[in-house]
């Protein structure tokens, strides 16, 4: 599994695209699909508004995630930081922000690779650069 992380609009979509070849065809949206398509493409984009909706939906979303990765390890996942945000006001955003944080450590953690993407510039801060 390969995880990419950045900050929104920061290019992390397009150096998938570009770097695996990827068609469009082949993402998954985390913000639309259902819950059942979230693992079914190569790539799974806007996993921090997967995990929102499954909040939305009183689902553990760190279990349906790492359940997830497990059955699809071959997956790029690409995910917003929101780490480095501002703590919200409000308590559904706090706990999806710290959600998103736990589900980032242990996808990390079984990632062979991590990029992290700022102004469309990936650097690798987990694995090495072959394929």
């Amino acid at each position: 599994m390969i995880l990419v992380i950045g900050g929104g609009s920061q290019g992390k979509l397009e150096f998938v695209r570009r770097r695996w070849d990827i068609a469009s065809a082949n993402i998954t949206d985390g913000g639309t699909c259902s819950f059942e398509e979230a693992f079914q493409r190569p790539v799974l984009d806007h996993l921090h508004l997967l995990i929102r909706r499954l909040q939305e939906a009183s689902l553990d979303a760190r279990k349906f995630i790492a359940d997830g990765i497990e059955q699809h390890p071959g997956m790029i996942l690409i995910c917003d930081e929101l780490s480095s945000a501002v703590v919200p006001v409000l308590k559904d955003d706090r706990e999806m922000q710290e959600t998103t944080g736990r589900v980032l450590c242990a996808a990390a953690q079984k990632a062979a690779k991590v990029y992290r993407v700022f102004c469309s510039v990936p650097v690798l801060i987990k694995g090495e650069e072959h394929d």
